[in-house]
Formats: structure tokens, C-alpha cells, sequence
């Protein structure tokens, strides 16, 4: 979870970088490297969480490249390891983690769309370029848990723990257990019919002489390529979604398509190349329009879920019946245990904090839609005690304990295989 939380934090972070990093080698381990920009990367990331601009922070920033580089020496020594022990990873289980990552970022920035836009790329695009790195991740953790495994703590290791840390440990933040139903607001069939309308008028329009790329700038909704001519460059197959997919990996050559429909409207498309299993393609996209009459048709449709609902059973059931959020809907709604003060939708933000237990709030709008809200039980908060925190503090000494082997262990690891460590540099970063 955390490494999505980065990447999302450092997207808008990169794109400020205005020269260009030459690759190089950071370190070399055995037969395996560490490229710089890698390096460059992943300490990004980190500066950008703990709000560190490099160029006024230099010193600070300098400690963070090392860091990252590192982990990332490490990581590449744990694997090495694996291999030897022959430790294995099933195609399933990178799939299965890719799509819980995958999950995790929607939850965190709302919708599939933002999610995309945070990240700069499509998400089959993302889970192609992440699929080595997760593959070493789960082998790593694989491997360094199967050497801890056997490590416990006792009562009066967590009571030492305690006495020891406490005062360093800071307050545990109240935690609301929430559940959510989620009705997004659909355009009526007669929105539908206009886009669809308004499509089939362009490509008459193009067919009647009008270049591709002129209408694509009159007229697609796309800010992404509708300034390029409605041009979206080569891809590979698994880059757009499955109607959009469907349509350029079969449609011939130069034959400007009817109307494909979409969740974000209807795409004319024409296909002008394809290279293996890259397409070089255009679109011009005309969205269908959300009318208030769709939002009140929606709005009457969760008023009347809510009115049926007298307890947490009844909301359970409508949550898988009804809620339009997939990655919560089979799990009775669940969104987790929210602490308020990270949490990123501010109308929910609110209903969250305010609403009785164990009852239902009332139909809230977000850009998503209308939700419907149970707050199940609210843990409450505060420094840290034996009684109440008695989980949290005996997986924190767990950890401490993990932590210390780990490192006396991998200290051991890093004197019997050749590693390099080349200097650290990295460009300036404007603005």
C-alpha cells in the first residue's frame, strides 16, 4: 500500500523535473544492478511524502538517495538468496497482488479514471511496467518472512516494549469502522441518444470531407489527444478498455468506425497501423452528458435503498445487492477503518464524523455519486495504554523484535557478496 501511496504522491513531483536524468549505475550487486534513476525515483517519493524539496534540502535529500539505494541493494540480495533456496513465486499470486494494488489506488483517489490520471498511465499499463518489481516484492517478503516466522513475543516482552517506548510512541488516532453504499449516476437513454446523435453527425461530417484531425480538435472531449489530432500514439493490446480494445484490434485499416460506446461516451475510431501487438490509433470522443434529472432519478433510487434499511444486516445485503463500488460491495461495504484525518472525500469526510453509530446516514453527493454510510463502531483514540492498545503494542514489539534480527541478519548477508556503491548525484529540480 505504501508504494501506491507514493507513486501517487510523486507523479506531479516528477513532472516538475525539467532536465533530464542520464542513467547510470548506483551500485552493483553480484550479477544484478541499481540503476540511478531508479534510485532517483523511489527517494522522489519519499522527499515528496515528508514534503522535502531537494534543492532547498540538499543534505536532507542527499540521506534519502542513500536509503533508497539501500533498499534496494538489499531487496536485490534478499532475491538473490531466494533464488539460491529456490523460493518461487506463482504467476497467480503477482496477479492477485498487482490487482490489490491496483484496488488500493482507486480507494485512494476515488475512481478508476483518477486513479489513471495520478498515475500518468493507463492501468494495464501500469500493472505490465510493475510486474518485475512486484514479482521481487512478494519474493523478498516471501523469503524474509519464512526466516521470521518462528519469532514471537511473550507478555513481558510487550510490557518491556512498553516501558521502554512510550513515550516515544505517539497517540493511536480515533478509527472509524465505515461501510458505504455507492449509486453512480448514469445519463438517461435520451443523453445516451444525443451523444450517440452527435457522434454519428461528426463522422458524416468527416466522411464529407472534413479532416480527422480537425474535427477530433472541433469536437473530442479527450484533452489528451484531441489537440494531437484525436492521435493516442502505439500501444499495446490491453491499453484501453475492453469495448475500446475490442474494436482497434480488429476493425481494418483506415476505415473510420460507427460509434463504439464506452463508459466515457462514444469514440470514433480509425486505426492507421499495427506492428505486432501495438496499434497506432485515433479517436475523437463525445461524452454523454449528466443531466440533474439523471442525478434525481439516481438520488430517489438510494432514498428508497435507504428507507428499506433497519439494521446492519439489511445494509449489508443492499450493499452487495445494489452498490455500485466493486472492490467493496462483496465485503458488506467495508471501507475500513478510516482515520478522518487522511481520508480524501471531504463530503463523506464529514458524514463519517458525525453520524450516530450503528444507523444510516442520509443519500450524500460526491463527484462518484450518492452514498449511503454506517459507521459500525468508532475506535477512540489517545496515548497509548496496556489495556486498550494491548494489540497494536504487542504487534509493534513483534515488529521491533522482527526488526532487530533482521538487521544483525542482512548486516551478516552484505559481507559475503560483492556489492558496488557508485557516488550519488541527481539533477536540480526547477521551480
Amino acid at each position: 500500500m505504501k508504494k501506491i501511496l507514493y507513486i501517487l504522491l510523486i507523479t506531479s513531483f516528477i513532472e516538475a523535473q525539467q532536465e533530464i536524468l542520464l542513467d547510470r549505475v548506483a551500485s552493483v550487486v553480484e550479477n544484478k544492478i541499481v540503476l540511478m534513476s531508479d534510485v532517483v525515483l523511489a527517494a522522489n517519493a519519499v522527499a515528496a511524502q515528508q514534503k522535502i524539496n531537494p534543492n532547498t534540502d540538499p543534505l536532507i535529500y542527499q540521506e534519502i538517495l542513500e536509503s533508497s539505494r539501500e533498499s534496494m541493494v538489499e531487496q536485490l540480495l534478499i532475491i538473490e538468496m531466494a533464488e539460491q533456496d529456490s523460493v518461487e513465486i506463482l504467476e497467480k499470486d503477482i496477479d492477485k497482488a498487482l490487482n490489490q494494488q491496483v484496488d488500493n489506488i482507486i480507494a485512494q483517489t476515488g475512481s478508476k479514471e483518477l486513479a489513471e490520471a495520478a498515475l500518468g498511465k493507463k492501468i494495464s499499463d501500469f500493472k505490465r511496467s510493475y510486474r518485475d518489481d512486484m514479482k521481487g516484492k512478494l519474493l523478498a517478503e516471501k523469503y524474509t518472512s519464512s526466516l521470521t516466522t518462528s519469532i514471537s513475543v511473550s507478555r513481558g516482552d510487550v510490557i518491556d516494549f512498553f516501558s521502554v517506548y512510550k513515550d516515544s510512541i505517539p497517540s493511536f488516532p480515533t478509527l472509524y469502522k465505515t461501510h458505504h453504499i455507492l449509486i453512480e449516476v448514469k445519463p438517461s437513454e435520451e443523453s445516451e441518444k444525443e451523444s450517440f446523435e452527435k457522434a454519428m453527425k461528426v463522422k458524416n461530417e468527416i466522411l464529407s470531407g472534413l479532416s480527422f484531425e480537425e474535427a477530433a480538435k472541433k469536437y473530442s472531449a479527450d484533452p489528451g489527444s484531441k489537440d494531437q489530432g484525436g492521435n493516442l500514439g502505439y500501444v499495446p493490446r490491453g491499453t484501453f478498455v475492453k469495448e475500446f480494445d475490442r474494436v482497434v484490434f480488429t476493425v481494418e485499416k483506415n476505415i473510420l468506425t460507427e460509434p463504439i460506446k464506452t463508459q466515457y461516451g462514444y469514440h470514433l475510431i480509425e486505426v492507421l497501423e499495427r506492428t505486432g501487438e501495438k496499434v497506432l490509433s485515433r479517436h475523437i470522443l463525445i461524452r454523454t452528458e449528466i443531466t440533474d434529472l439523471d442525478k434525481k432519478k439516481t438520488y430517489d433510487i438510494i432514498n428508497n435503498i435507504k428507507n428499506d434499511i433497519n439494521n446492519f444486516e439489511d445494509f449489508s445485503n443492499a450493499a452487495l445487492n445494489f452498490s455500485d463500488d466493486k472492490t467493496s460491495n462483496t465485503n458488506k461495504g467495508f471501507l475500513g477503518m478510516i482515520d478522518l484525518d487522511y481520508y480524501q472525500v471531504p463530503e463523506l469526510k464529514q458524514e463519517i464524523k458525525n453520524i450516530k453509530t450503528k444507523t444510516v446516514s442520509n443519500p450524500i453527493s460526491t463527484d462518484f455519486g450518492y452514498h449511503l454510510i454506517w459507521v459500525d463502531e468508532i475506535k477512540e483514540g489517545g496515548p497509548p495504554n496496556l489495556e486498550s492498545n494491548w494489540l497494536e503494542l504487542e504487534e509493534m514489539a513483534l515488529n521491533k523484535k522482527k526488526s532487530d534480527w533482521y538487521n544483525e541478519w542482512i548486516t551478516k548477508i552484505k559481507s559475503q557478496f560483492y556489492i558496488k556503491r557508485n557516488p550519488l548525484t541527481y539533477p536540480q529540480i526547477n521551480g
